[in-house]
Order: structure tokens, then sequence, then C-alpha cells
């Protein structure tokens, strides 16, 4: 049997967007125990040129949850609301990824098959997609982007994180 469009995203973004909610916790129990404020670590960048941590968590929000919501529209642009400044409030956006994602049905997502999407920026910029190009061909390798860089940052900054941390709850077989 083919492996479905659904197979092929929802579970990782799930398995991704709870190791991200673990890397949350363990970043701001980690400026509890060094005495840090907050923001040094949910404001920290790779590089200067690069977006903030807590821009690379809102983003993997976007990636996933938004990109679902908009093949629904046929349309996606950049979410450039400003991200949330807590890691309570990015808490919360990864929750509400992952319960949007565990309510996403199955024939939902493989109904998207062949359906047009446009990603636009403004009138400036357009890129037709069909939705299952757009989710991944375009989403789905910058949910992953972000993850990583959001993972770094905090690994960066010596919150102790190790690579089981960034794959968290693994798909095993009991």
């Amino acid at each position: 049997m083919p492996l479905s469009l659904h197979a092929a995203l929802v579970p990782t973004w799930t398995q991704i967007l709870g190791a991200c909610r673990t890397w949350l916790d363990k970043a701001e129990a980690h400026c509890q125990a060094e005495g840090l404020d907050d923001a040094e670590l949910i404001d920290a960048r790779l590089i200067d040129d690069m977006l903030p941590f807590k821009y690379q968590v809102k983003s993997c929000a976007v990636h996933s949850m938004g990109a679902i919501e908009g093949v629904r529209r046929g349309t996606f642009s950049p979410d450039m609301s400003e991200p949330p400044a807590s890691f309570a409030a990015l808490g919360e956006r990864i929750d509400e990824a992952l319960a949007f994602l565990a309510d996403l049905s199955e024939d939902e997502v493989e109904g998207f098959m062949g359906k047009p999407m446009k990603f636009t920026i403004g009138d400036k910029y357009l890129l037709n997609f069909t939705a299952e190009n757009f989710l991944l061909g375009f989403t789905q390798p910058n949910f992953h982007f972000h993850a990583a860089t959001a993972y770094d940052i905090l690994r960066a900054r010596g919150v102790p994180l190790g690579k089981v941390d960034f794959l968290g709850a693994l798909p095993i077989e009991a």
C-alpha cells in the first residue's frame, strides 16, 4: 500500500511538535536554574541575521497547522505576526497545533491531493503548487528547518538537550 499524504506528514509533525514542547519546558527550567531572564532564550538567535527562538517555535506551528489551514483556503502567506513572547505562550501555540493535528482526519488530508495551492507574499511574490507539492516540498522542509533552528539555539545557549530530545517520542512498535 502506498504511503498516504497524512502518514507522510502528520505523525512526524506531531512527534517533533511534542519534542518542541519538551524543549520549552527544559529551556524555562534552565533559565530558572541559571538565574537567567527568560527573554535571554526567547529572543536568542543563532546569528544576528536569523530570526529569534520565539519565531522559530511559532514557525513550527505555522508550517504544520497553518499549512493545513492554508491548503483548506488554497493559499498560504507567511505569518508575520509577532511571535509569542513567553515560554507559556509559546507552549500554548505548540499545544494548539498538536490538538489541531490530533483532530485532522486522514480522509481530509487525502482529499487535498491535486488541489491547486498558491504561496504568496503580498502581491509581489507568487508560487503555484499542488497541495501535496506545497506540503511535502515547501512546508515540510520549512517545518524541519525551524524545528532544528529552535533546538540549535537552545543547545548553543547551554540548555541541556541531546539528540533524543530532538527526536521526541519515537513511533516504535511494542
